[in-house]
This record gives C-alpha cells, structure tokens and sequence, in this order.
C-alpha cells in the first residue's frame, strides 16, 4: 500500500508542507521514545499545527507511521537492490558477500531501531503493515538470492534458492527479535561485531559455502 493510500493528498504546496512537517515531527518524537507513548497531541505540539491540520491529512498518527516506514522501506530497497548487483561481486568470495550484507542489516536495524519496532508492532493487528513488511522483506530476500544464484556452484546446499531465503529469514528473524524483545539469553553476542561474525557463520552453513577461519566484518 503506497504513502498516498494513507494520506489525504496535499492540493497546495503549502498543505504538502504541513503534511511534511507532521512527519518530521513523528520522526523525532521516534528518537525520544517508543511510538506508543505518541500521542497525536504530541506529534500536533511538535509540529506547531492544530489538530485540525493534522485530522484534515490523516487519518490518525498510524498513517503517519505507515509513511515514515513507506519511505524508510523504499531507501532499503534502492540501498539492497545497488548492494546486490552481481557485477559488484565478481571479484569478491561468498564470504565477503554475506558478511557485508548481515554487516549492512545490522547498521540499518540499530539506526532506525524505534521505527523497525514500531512498524513490527503496528503489523501483529495491522494487515496493512504486515503486507507492506512482507512485500519489502521479500523484495530485499530476492535481491539476495540474484547474487547467490549466479554463484551457486560455490554452494554445497541442495537448493540454493532455499538456502538463499532462509539465510534472510535468519538474519531478520533474529533482528526483529532483539528489536521486540532485546537480547536475553546468557550466551547472546554482546556486541555488534560478535553477532555479525555469528550470523555470518550461521548464513554460510547454511548456504553450504566454506567457512573461513576469520570473516572480516
């Protein structure tokens, strides 16, 4: 569902502004606490409009969730489909394919960690989140899976287009859990760089590719 499915279009440049500014108003509101602790009064106060403005362009601060995530989901895409282009990986091995992608998942989910949460929140009663989250998590799996199927003869699995999409689900899987719930398990990575390298491992047996002794993250 595109952004403005959400929202009631702007006629005039200046209503496109107030439109803007709610969101930038959500987006740093995101920055100082949970989405649920938003409240449209806040988001009103922060942008310096009135509810009116803001009832006039949304239907409530939901919509204005589901344009931050719609925006956020296509700079992934454009980010994921330039990262996945086979022709930048001829000369690399499959190691370094997929240490630098966990490496680039991580970076993403820690910088906008507010925003993953709130939008995986919002998708446990919201189809139209979930489908939106399903249709870029499949998008992005895809993009993966370009690279690894031209490479496939490096990979001992049996299906690489299977091994390829359940390399994805592991790394998301495990973000999305620690975003919802944080880490908490005695023998969880305790820092960035350890839970790369573990993810790293985990995806390249899966993949059936050779582990070297050190995967540079």
């Amino acid at each position: 569902m595109s952004e403005r499915e959400w929202v009631r279009a702007p006629r005039q440049a200046r209503s496109q502004a107030t439109l803007e500014r709610f969101v930038e108003a959500t987006r740093e509101l995101l920055e100082e606490r949970p989405f649920e602790d938003i409240t449209v009064a806040d988001i009103v106060s922060k942008a310096e409009r009135t509810v009116g403005s803001f009832y006039a362009r949304f239907e409530d601060k939901y919509a204005v969730l589901h344009v931050l995530v719609d925006r956020f989901d296509q700079r992934m895409r454009d980010l994921v489909k330039s990262f996945c282009d086979p022709v930048r990986w001829e000369d690399a091995s499959i190691a370094e394919f997929v240490s630098q992608s966990v490496s680039l998942t991580v970076l993403a989910y820690r910088r906008s960690a507010r925003l993953y949460r709130a939008s995986l929140t919002a998708a446990v009663t919201d189809e139209r989140f979930r489908d939106r989250r399903i249709e870029t998590m499949r998008y992005c799996a895809d993009q993966h899976k370009v690279v690894l199927m031209t490479r496939r003869e490096e990979l001992a699995c049996p299906d690489v287009g299977r091994a390829s999409d359940l390399m994805y689900e592991t790394i998301a899987s495990m973000l999305d859990h620690e975003v919802l719930f944080g880490r908490f398990t005695a023998t969880a990575p305790e820092t960035d760089v350890e839970l790369v390298a573990e993810l790293t491992e985990q995806c390249l047996a899966v993949l059936g590719a050779r582990v070297p002794v050190a995967v540079e993250v």
